[in-house]
């Protein structure tokens, strides 16, 4: 084989190997953001108070809820809070005063 052909194999075989690798890490990404989901979806009423939560009513917040909120991961975060993942830090901070009091 000529060093020209040889080089053209391992370029082709280089970007094979990139769009592989790429295509993996998305299908991880995406399982992380399923997961970070799925952690008060699996609760009922969780998602609508949190939804509630955002806007300043924390009552609907009860300690099944709290307890998956306070699980939720900083890096999950933006991906349940994407218009600001402060406000998951505010409703975490809310759960946490839920859980404390309901001890």
């Amino acid at each position: 084989m000529k060093p020209k052909q040889i080089n053209a194999i391992l370029f082709i075989l280089t970007m094979i190997m990139a769009l592989v690798c790429y295509h993996q890490s998305e299908a991880k990404s995406f399982i992380g953001r399923l997961k970070c989901v799925l952690v008060v979806r699996n609760v009922e009423g969780c998602v609508d108070a949190i939804k509630k939560a955002t806007k300043g009513d924390y009552n609907g917040l009860d300690k099944e809820c709290c307890v998956a909120i306070s699980g939720i991961t900083n890096d999950c975060l933006p991906i349940i809070f994407p218009e600001s993942p402060a406000i998951g830090l505010l409703v975490k901070a809310a759960c946490a005063r839920i859980l404390d009091y309901g001890n």
